[in-house]
Order: C-alpha cells, then structure tokens, then sequence
C-alpha cells in the first residue's frame, strides 16, 4: 500500500488530521466535563464501528483541567466487578500520586476479598479524594460487556452511588451499542444505574457536510472522490468505518494505475464489506431480541418497517442503521439491502446444552473434524469434546467437514460450522469469514492451534470483539526445522520466522497456551516481558475411553508399531527405530525367541516403496520383516494396529508434546516414548524420574548411541511382555486419575475468567 495514501488506517485509532466533522457529538462529549466541578455523566451508544471510541478519543485530547483524573476501562478485559473497581481507584491513584492516604486507600481497596470489604473500600477511597479536590471522569468502554462483570444489582447500585451521590466526585461515561437500561436487564433483572445516566450521544451516520470532508482528503493525492460521490454513497451510504474503506482502496488502486475505480474496487473489498455486514446483523438482532432479522430484511425488501415496533425502528435510526432523512425508512446503502436480499442460511442446530447455563461459548477454528491431517486436529477433536463435556457450548469453525462428521460432532455436544467460501480464495482464507452463527449465539472464547489456524482465529476475535482468544502451541521450530528433509540452506531463517509467528501471534491473542511442559518451558520466556501476560500451559488428559484391561497380544512374529505422520524421517527417528530393530531382531533370533517385525503406520502415499528400501537399509539385517503402513485417520484401522502391538515405540528427536504415545498409554499398550519429548517431560514431571524411566527412553543426539539405547529398551520390554502390559494397566489408570481433561480444561478457563 502506498504510503501516501490519506485513508491509511480507516477504521483504526483516529489521528488529528484523519478524523473528520462530528463536531457536535464532539462538543456533546466535551459538555461532560467542560464547566468545571463534577464531571456529568453520560452513555455513548453506538453501533459497531460506527465511531464511538474514535468519537471519545478525540473529545479526549480536548481535556485541559488539572483536577480531572480521567480512568478509561475496558469492561472486556475485566474478569469480575472486584477487577473493574480495582482498576478504577488504581488509574486515580496513578493520576494523582501525591494525594495524602490516597495510595494507602487503594491497597485496601486492592486487597478486599468479599464484597461487603470491596464496597466499602471504594466508597471510602472516593470520598477521600472528593475531599482532596479530585474530580474523576470513569470512562467504561465495551459497557455491553457488563453482563459478565456486573453480574448482579449490587454492582450497578455502587456505580450509581459513586456517579450520583453529593460525597463523591465522580462522573460516568458509557460506551455501548445498547442503552444502560437494557444492559442492567439483561444482567440483573432491574435497574439501578440508568436512572442517573440524564445524558445521551448517539453515534451514528455521517452528516453530508462530513461526507464532503472525508471525500476532500483525496485531493491531496490529485483524485476527485466527490465525482463519484453517488457510486461510493450506493455501495457505503454515510457509514464513516465502509465510507473510509473503501475511498482507501479506491485511492490505493489510483495510485497503482491512474483510474478511479469505484466499482473494482468495491469487489475487492467485499470480504471485508460482508464480513461486517453479518457482524451487523448479528448484533442488532441480538440487541433487538430476536426483531432485529426481520426487521432488516423488510426494509430490504422494500415493503416497509411500519409493522415493526417503532422504537425498535427509532433506535435503529438512531444508530445509523437505518436512515429516514431522505423520505421513508430505508438501510444506510443499497450494496447492505443487496446484501440482505440474497441472504441464506444453512446453520446447524446448536447442541442441546447439559445444563441450564453454559460456562461460556467457545468458537475453536481447525482445518477439519476428522483427522486426516494428523495429530493436531486429533488433539482439536479431543479438546472440542472435552470443553463439551465441562459445559462450555462449543462451535468448531472448519473448512472440511462431511454430513457425517456434523453429525458425530452433534451427538457429542459440538456444533460444527462449515467456513463459507470466497471465490477465489482457497480453503484457509475462507476460516477468516464471518461464520454463519446459531441464532442467539455469540462466541466468547476463540481458539486457534499455531500458525495454522492461528491467524484465523485472530481474525475471528477481531470480529466478535467481546470474546476472549487462546493461540495454542504444538510445536517448536527451533527444534524441528533442524530435521526437516527438504531444507537444507534455510534452516534458521525458517526456524526463526516460523517462531517468530508464534509468539507474535500468542501475543495478539489474550494468551498463549503451550501444549505440555516441553513447549510451555520452550515459549514462557518470550513473554516474560513487563507488558506480556505469562504464557499458559495445558495438558492434555489421559481419560480411560475403555475400562476393561488390554489383553497380551499372541502371534509370530511379535509386533513394535510406531505410528503418526512421518513424513520427516529423521525428525520422528525412523532410523534410529528400524536400526534398533534391526539389532534386537538379531538378539532374539539368537536366543531362539519369537521373531520381530516393525510395522510403520504413517508413511505419505508417494512412493512407499522408496521409503521400504529406506528402512531396510537403516535395518541392515534381512531377519527384520519391516510393514510399511500409508497414514490413515481411520479409528477402525489404528485400533487394529494397536491391538496387534507389543510395544508402540516413540523415537522422536524432538516432539512437542507426543499424542501417540499419549493415545498407547489410554489404550494400555506399552510404550517407549523419547526424552527429546513433552509427554516424556510429562511423564517424569508426573511419575518421578525412577519410575519414568520404564517408559521414557534418554536420547544422546549420538546416532549410534542412541540406537543402542532403544535397542536395549525395546529387547527388554519384549523379553518382559506380560510384566510390561500389566504395568502398562497400572499406568493408564494412574494417569486417568491424575491428569484428566477436566483438570485441565477447568484450570485454563478459570484462568482466563470464565
């Protein structure tokens, strides 16, 4: 993009010189506090980004008293009243550090437990700075919020009193798209806070003068926006975020090829255009309970809003939704009716909730349901039914998901959601679209799994801008890219971009979350700085999915299985396992035990009989039958391979975390996983290093050495099959009992606030 373009950063933070017109919502802010005393108070409400913070951040840089302390909170980063409160007698603080007993005021007010200390201590710490002359405008952004924060009448009442009562000196100012009284509604029951609130600015279209000063800054890059006025107002009506969208692409293309190109440019806005529009409709059926849909699509239709409740159709007036200044009601453009008009609607049923009330709802992004892309969208899967199963209502957006899969998800209390597509556009980009959402359902939690669907679970918080989101960690590329087959001149560059991505996209999000200890000691300290917050671990859960013992495998030969994606040979040790085998198969042919075969599920389709010769090689020994296996995602299939297992060996020179070992371990099937591993960290960090050590196998970096090593491992754990598979039974249950998913799931949601 130019850098010369006016409208960079439309729909952004204002600067002075982009912010246009609205000169007197401006002076209606300002009139809060600009004759001096106690500042008033005041709701500004507003649709989405229709200009409200923009609006209030302006009127702020107008603020010229020294006696103001103006605390601005956000309620959607307050994860309960005690920290909403906490944060306002702490911004004053900070604002008047040298105010007697002020600091000593709010320590108590800090560390108040119950609520009756709470109110008590910010009731005193606010008439003490009344007292000192200290006036205090509070300023709560994202009030719609309050719901989850406020959660019943006494936080509202408080707020009342602080706002309203002569010993304080404190004004209130609310930034929401519903009015106070619906949010005290919705929340409580009744009304405390509304009464008091005398004032009202409403945020909604452009004036026509505005419009022509927006339009104006293109001269300055020698464009005349206002000889397409009419096609830019057709497509964006006076909708100050749409307007200033599209007058940049408008202006990047000039600037590319010399034409003013309403319509092209358009078009290649339109992602960004229908993603906001289902935004939109969203959230004014939400504020409208259910009307807002139908209301919206008669006025796309053209037969009129005068069956509708005519303050429904009021407020939406009042927000700029609908227009009425130039003959009857109508949408704010023609491109948001069109829109409207061709509206479909294929979403699923949500599953029917466990109880009365979910803990939250929670939109995970993957790339599918099922598993054929291996361990991680297994690992998405078991987190899905797991957050289920703690009461969370889940939503899994995927790109690939069959009729039967919609189904499973269902009947296991997940409702997954089908990205939509976008022409021209491949399958990854369409999980950056706005999904089509159960009626009344609104996500809180976004969840995304590296830099795969990383990305577009940024984009999907960016869009419900209430919810919380989680950037999960499975891998990590300073160890892995070392190993990789097919980049041998890039190694660290592609290690250090790639993680790079990862913390940059962990701190975009409210909180990384590393998958097992491995990966938590691998990223914390990248958020170890005074502004981060601390990087969070979780493990996954070894819950029994089958009760009843494994039984000891017969046959000839005995099988070793190593499973999982292996497509990187020498990360995932595929020739320190067939060497290995290789020596024990020669041990046990001496010994005149039964022979061995290493059957390696896994392998890429393109040429398994390359990747046979391959290990036979690593094997160099004919006595060893080594069963090349393809990948599959089929239960049957694995379950097969896992029932004909003696041992499933896990070799890995560096793992994240090792959810087929995991998986062995549930299934009761013996296992040796490498210590280069997070579930071989889990295992010592769990059992103890003496006891780990049946299971968790030392790995010197030496290949040779190593080789020896699992040879001995796995010769011993073959010459002591039926001890091994009883101790096999004894580790499943232990860990079963001591790292279940719901110990996991409910610590990481309480951690966030839910």
């Amino acid at each position: 993009m130019s850098a010369g373009n006016p409208y960079d950063g439309a729909g952004g933070p204002p600067d002075m010189e982009g912010f246009v017109g609205r000169s007197a919502l401006l002076d209606t802010i300002e009139s809060v506090w600009s004759l001096g005393g106690r500042p008033g108070n005041l709701s500004v409400l507003g649709q989405l980004r229709y200009g409200k913070t923009s609006l209030v951040d302006m009127a702020l840089r107008r603020v010229d008293r020294a006696d103001l302390a103006v605390v601005r909170i956000s309620v959607v980063e307050q994860d309960s009243v005690f920290g909403l409160f906490r944060a306002a007698t702490r911004g004053v603080t900070a604002a008047f550090p040298g105010t007697p007993g002020l600091a000593q005021l709010d320590s108590t007010v800090q560390k108040a437990r119950g609520w009756y200390d709470l109110e008590n201590a910010v009731t005193s710490y606010f008439e003490a700075a009344a007292g000192h002359g200290v006036q205090v405008l509070l300023i709560l952004d994202e009030f719609d919020r309050a719901p989850w924060v406020l959660v019943d009448l006494s936080g509202y009442q408080l707020l009342r009193s602080l706002v309203s009562e002569p010993r304080y000196s404190v004004g209130l100012m609310t930034l929401s798209r519903r009015s106070v009284f619906e949010i005290e509604e919705d929340a409580a029951g009744g009304s405390r806070l509304d009464g008091v609130m005398s004032q009202r600015c409403h945020v909604g279209l452009l004036q026509s003068d505005e419009v022509s000063e927006l339009l104006a800054r293109a001269t300055t890059v020698g464009v005349d926006l206002e000889a397409v006025r009419s096609e830019l107002l057709a497509r964006c009506g006076r909708h100050p975020f749409l307007l200033g969208v599209l007058c940049r692409r408008v202006v990047t293309e000039f600037l590319d090829t010399g034409a003013v190109d309403v319509p092209k440019a358009h078009e290649l806005s339109l992602v960004t255009f229908h993603a906001y529009y289902d935004r939109l409709i969203e959230e004014v059926d939400l504020d409208l309970s259910g009307r807002g849909t139908p209301l919206l699509h008669a006025a796309a239709a053209g037969s009129g809003v005068s069956a509708f409740a005519s303050i429904d159709v009021r407020e939406l007036v009042d927000k700029g939704v609908l227009a009425d200044d130039e003959g009857p009601v109508r949408l704010f453009s023609d491109d948001f009716a069109a829109y409207l008009r061709a509206a479909t609607s294929d979403v699923p049923a949500p599953p029917k909730p466990r109880t009365s009330t979910h803990r939250c709802t929670a939109l995970v992004v993957a790339t599918e349901w099922g598993s054929a892309h291996g361990g991680l969208s297994t690992f998405n899967r078991e987190l899905c039914l797991a957050f289920a199963r703690e009461n969370v209502r889940v939503l899994c957006l995927v790109a690939q998901a069959t009729e039967k899969d919609v189904a499973e998800a269902r009947d296991l209390g997940v409702t997954v959601l089908r990205s939509r597509p976008i022409a021209g556009a491949d399958e990854m980009a369409t999980l950056m679209r706005r999904p089509r959402l159960p009626d009344g359902v609104v996500p809180e939690l976004v969840i995304g799994h590296g830099r795969v669907t990383g990305p577009a679970a940024q984009v999907q918080a960016e869009i419900f801008t209430r919810a919380k989101s989680l950037h999960f960690v499975h891998m990590a590329p300073d160890e892995i890219e070392w190993h990789k087959p097919d980049r041998k001149n890039d190694l660290a560059l592609s290690a250090e971009n790639r993680t790079r991505i990862e913390v940059q996209l962990g701190r975009e999000a409210s909180r990384l979350v590393a998958v097992g200890p491995r990966l938590h000691g691998r990223f914390r300290g990248f958020f170890a700085g005074r502004d981060d917050d601390a990087a969070l671990r979780f493990d996954p859960g070894f819950d029994l999915k089958d009760a009843r013992a494994r039984r000891l495998p017969d046959g000839d030969p005995l099988t070793v299985l190593l499973m999982g994606r292996a497509e990187d040979a020498e990360l995932k040790g595929l020739d320190l396992a067939a060497a290995a085998c290789g020596l024990v198969a020669d041990w046990r042919h001496a010994a005149r035990k039964r022979g061995l075969e290493l059957v390696v599920r896994g392998l890429p389709r393109e040429g398994v009989d390359d990747q046979k010769r391959q290990l036979d090689a690593w094997a160099a020994n004919p006595r060893l039958n080594i069963v090349p296996r393809t990948y599959t995602s089929d239960v049957a299939t694995l379950a097969d391979d896992l029932v004909r297992a003696s041992l499933v060996i896990m070799p890995s020179r560096a793992e994240g975390f090792g959810l087929v070992g995991q998986e062995a371990i549930v299934d009761g099937t013996p296992v040796l996983v490498s210590e280069s591993s997070g579930l071989g960290d889990l295992l010592r960090e769990t059992l103890g290093d003496e006891q780990a050590a049946s299971w968790v196998v030392p790995m010197s970096g030496d290949r040779d050495t190593d080789v020896q090593t699992w040879a001995r491992e796995i010769d011993g754990m073959l010459t002591a099959r039926e001890q091994r598979f009883s101790a096999a039974e004894a580790l499943r249950v232990e860990l079963a009992e001591r790292l279940p998913w719901s110990r996991s799931i409910d610590a990481l949601l309480t951690e966030i606030g839910f």
